[in-house]
């Protein structure tokens, strides 16, 4: 990507469209919500999808991904050493999941009914489901993929799987229930299924679905890195205990079976033996050392992992200049964006003075200087990640928040901020994730001291864990009287297209805009229009427009701030499956392996 390579030196006067990169490689990057139209107009024609299909024409990331040997070709061998990302798993229950190291993790263990083929080629194909047919456009009927087995582990016991697996997930998705009936908020992609009208198992290689109406988004919902399936007998065995997180809750179809967990973040996988094709590691092992760069370091240039990210740019380039010719590095944007959220629905920060204060007060260019040394992109409420359906970085600064006159806009914040009555709101509370300061030691101190410069509060940083936060933002208590904002990495793209994510992050009747009530009536009307959209072309200039009224808004509840771009360094004998600004992990059973003819793989350890 060789438009990434000096971003950090241009980075405010560049157009977004020529920065289209990929995520880190396997289960390095973390990872949730946005989709391309799989949309044909033609009522009357069956389609049929088998291994791949495109996505309509719809515009598609950009993705990095060095070229690639049949599969015949690829060795098999060797357990792939990685990096977790510590403790920042939530449960085991991937339905009521939003945790990237989740999605992640279950993308080497689970198959969705369909999933991401190449998101560089905007191809979605099949996973469980090795064919889907449309006899027109509100009827989807999926053919189970034959020799398909889940996991060797009670109450499954390695099973085949059937389209009562399918059809058992979408109707727990579209219910959002508990066993027992209770509705459960953590259920997050409810509202995604919501266009399902029944679910019939016609055979038990066979389930049909219809819908209440067209549905341009509904295959790329089931290929979500959250839409794995999960046994419905597991389900009903762990479901009151997957938050007591160990091994033998994850029972999957996919391409990993996992043997070993610890909830500090150690991960032991072992090849799944029965997958349907080739699985080419051995196994993966992760180990948490995720906010010690030292530790990593060493362990990296000892090949007891076989991927770095270095934080620091005189890390990164003496270790490219120490070991030249035998690592590569590659750049890529992060699939979460760093924001935080507040809830505008109650007192204070249903003030539009007082978000817009702090919304302005935040410095974004200091943030990406200082602590991303410069390796990140300004990014409103539609992403880099998704930049051909959100406005150019040029119009971008154009918006409070994002101007290049930082004394105006910190004179304009205090305005706000005393126009709000900001100073009678004392002490204001910053939660920082834990794993967020680990990585940008000084963080917390930055955007504190910034808030505190510019509006002349207190502001107090307190680190918690991410599990802390996210039930505070379900429980609206960033906000509703509390004077309480937070801020870190929020919840990662999963798609390349955002207008599924907009309408239900910002669309007033969806159940997730109640975690943050800033109700915008254009944005309503724009959003619930693009979902039944089937031109891209329409949907894209409608974005556009969504993203403006949300950047008028002082991002309406989640406000943007920048994306990262990560330096990722792998060893040469290191091929890794395509590279993507989303989770990628379920094509590593297929498409990542090592060479082991490369001089590189000489002295790693097993």
């Amino acid at each position: 990507m060789p438009e990434l390579d000096n971003y950090w030196l241009r980075r405010t006067r560049m157009n977004r469209r020529r920065l289209m990169g990929g995520a880190a490689t396997a289960g390095l990057g973390a990872a949730a919500l946005g989709l391309v139209g799989c949309g044909d107009d033609d009522d009357d024609d069956t389609k049929t999808t088998p291994a791949a299909t495109s996505a309509s024409g719809s515009p598609t990331a950009a993705a990095s991904a060095a070229a690639s040997p049949s599969a015949a070709a690829k060795q098999k061998g060797g357990t792939a050493h990685f990096i977790s990302a510590n403790n920042t798993f939530d449960t085991f229950d991937i339905d009521r999941s939003r945790f990237s190291p989740i999605a992640v993790l279950f993308g080497y263990t689970n198959l969705g009914v369909m999933q991401w083929q190449s998101y560089k080629d905007g191809k979605i194909g099949g996973a469980i489901a090795e064919k889907v047919e449309q006899p027109d456009k509100q009827t989807f009927v999926f053919s189970v993929r034959p020799n398909l087995f889940w996991h060797n582990k009670a109450p499954v016991n390695g099973r085949a799987a059937t389209a009562d697996d399918i059809a058992q997930f979408i109707l727990r998705n579209k219910g959002g229930k508990l066993l027992d009936g209770t509705d459960d908020p953590n259920f997050y992609r409810k509202s995604s299924f919501q266009t399902v009208d029944k679910v019939e198992v016609v055979d038990p290689k066979t389930v049909k679905v219809s819908m209440t109406k067209p549905d341009p988004f509904f295959l790329n919902v089931l290929a979500g890195a959250y839409a794995k399936v999960q046994a419905p007998e597991a389900v009903k065995q762990f479901e009151k205990d997957y938050s007591t997180i160990t091994a033998d809750k994850i029972i999957g179809t996919g391409a990993f079976v996992l043997t070993e967990f610890a909830a500090e973040g150690k991960l032991t996988l072992l090849r799944n033996e029965k997958f349907y094709t080739q699985v080419n590691y051995d196994g993966i092992k992760y180990v948490p050392l995720f906010t010690d760069q030292a530790a990593q370091q060493a362990a990296f240039e000892q090949k007891q992992v076989d991927a770095f990210a270095p934080v620091q740019n005189n890390v990164l380039e003496d270790l490219k200049k120490r070991l030249d010719g035998k690592i590569q590095e590659i750049k890529a944007f992060s699939a979460n964006p760093q924001a935080g959220t507040y809830y505008g629905g109650a007192k204070p920060w249903n003030d539009p003075n007082l978000i817009g204060a702090i919304f302005r007060a935040l410095d974004r260019r200091a943030m990406i200087n200082s602590l991303l040394q410069g390796k990140a992109a300004l990014a409103g409420n539609i992403p880099p990640t998704q930049a051909a359906f959100g406005i150019t970085e040029k119009e971008l600064i154009t918006f409070p928040g994002y101007m290049e006159d930082r004394a105006k806009e910190e004179a304009e914040a205090k305005k706000m901020w005393d126009a709000g009555g900001g100073a009678a709101l004392g002490e204001v509370i910053v939660d920082i994730p834990d794993i967020w300061e680990g990585l940008y030691s000084g963080g917390s101190a930055l955007i504190t001291n910034q808030l505190k410069k510019v509006l002349g509060n207190t502001f107090t940083a307190k680190v918690q864990p991410y599990s802390t936060i996210t039930t505070k933002i379900v429980k609206q208590q960033y906000g509703n009287g509390s004077n309480n904002i937070w801020y870190g990495w929020i919840t990662d793209i999963t798609d390349p297209e955002p207008t599924l994510l907009n309408y239900l992050q910002y669309n007033s009747t969806q159940p997730q805009f109640a975690q943050f009530g800033v109700k915008i009536d254009k944005v309503d009307s724009l959003t619930a229009s693009l979902v039944s959209e089937f031109d891209v072309s329409k949907r894209q200039e409608g974005n556009k427009e969504v993203e403006r009224e949300l950047l008028k808004a002082n991002g309406a509840g989640i406000p943007y701030s920048l994306m990262g771009v990560t330096s990722t360094l792998v060893w040469n004998y290191f091929k890794s499956q395509e590279s993507a600004p989303f989770v990628t992990s379920h094509l590593v059973g297929t498409d990542a392996w090592f060479d082991q003819k490369d001089p590189t793989w000489s002295g790693r350890q097993a």
